[in-house]
């Protein structure tokens, strides 16, 4: 009988290394899933942090998370203008859509809109970058619409915000930050600002880079008591003041009225310039109402009725 053969020790090595092959395997699987895991927590932490907690400045009982001007004043300011504009044929009236940036789908709508309006984008907004190249390439007029210190501390203006609290030399490094955000702007208005826009200081040093530029200005006059419309004149930068808030009231309505009022402001004067947002009942009331006006006013790019 021949004698039966051991199993060789190459056997089992054999099995041990396979089991130890399968063990790293399993590892390297769990570690490929932990970074993935990792990264993804990182990633959505990224786009929560700095896109949506930096709009954290943004007051939560704002519709549809668009920022208004603060407080949504009530009462309409009339700048005085520093001299009389010539009456055209037919009067000029420019509308500009402030707060684009936060609203896609509405945005597209009013950037669709069959009227001559202008488009002012807030920095660091989730669709800026996209609407604003939009825009760009429709042939639109962009602005940017600039963080300013608001005076209640319940309002805030948002990433980006110039402060008096800032240094000189970070308001300006903000403002170029804030600029490099929409770059196809030709212009600058205010978001919010109604303690920045009064302190003469601090909107000079804003009017030297807008004028180095060669940038246009818009007060949006949340405060009766802004100096920007003044040191803008000072430093000839071409510029004008906001006449009419549309939706103070957000009621379809109600903008109508304000429209009407601006086509009247208008005939008076030869120009007016109103300020809406990207709402529904903006985008509703501007696409029934403003029809009615073209027999009376023409229109307009705010770029035309600045001086």
């Amino acid at each position: 009988m021949l004698p039966q053969k051991k199993k060789t020790p190459r056997k089992k090595a054999s099995k041990k290394n396979g089991s130890a092959f399968r063990s790293i395997v399993r590892l390297c699987s769990l570690l490929v899933l932990l970074l993935v895991l990792v990264f993804s927590v990182c990633t959505a932490g990224y786009v929560i942090f700095f896109r949506t907690v930096f709009a954290e400045e943004i007051p939560p009982s704002i519709k549809n998370g668009i920022v208004f001007e603060e407080p949504d004043p009530l009462v309409q300011v009339v700048p005085e203008e520093e001299k009389t504009v010539p009456k055209p044929e037919l009067p000029k009236v420019a509308i500009i859509i402030d707060d684009m940036g936060y609203h896609e789908t509405i945005g597209r709508q009013l950037l669709a809109l069959p009227f001559e309006l202008t488009y002012s984008f807030l920095p660091f907004a989730p669709h800026t970058a996209t609407l604003e190249e939009e825009a760009y390439r429709s042939g639109k007029t962009i602005f940017l619409h600039l963080p300013l210190q608001p005076k209640g501390r319940q309002w805030h203006a948002g990433p980006g915000a110039l402060t008096l609290e800032d240094s000189p030399e970070d308001q300006i490094t903000k403002f170029e930050k804030c600029l490099h955000e929409v770059p196809h702007a030709v212009g600058v208005s205010n978001h919010m600002g109604s303690l920045y826009t009064e302190d003469p200081a601090a909107m000079t040093r804003l009017m030297q880079e807008i004028s180095r530029r060669r940038l246009s200005f818009v007060d949006s006059y949340t405060s009766a008591g802004s100096v920007g419309l003044r040191i803008a004149r000072e430093h000839d930068v071409k510029s004008g003041g906001r006449h009419v808030f549309l939706d103070n009231i957000l009621t379809e309505e109600n903008i109508c009225w304000q429209l009407q009022k601006l086509v009247t402001l208008a005939e008076k004067r030869g120009v007016g310039i109103g300020i809406a947002h990207p709402h529904q009942e903006t985008l509703d009331a501007i696409s029934s109402c403003a029809q009615d006006h073209k027999t009376r006013v023409h229109y307009v790019s705010v770029k035309e009725v600045l001086y």
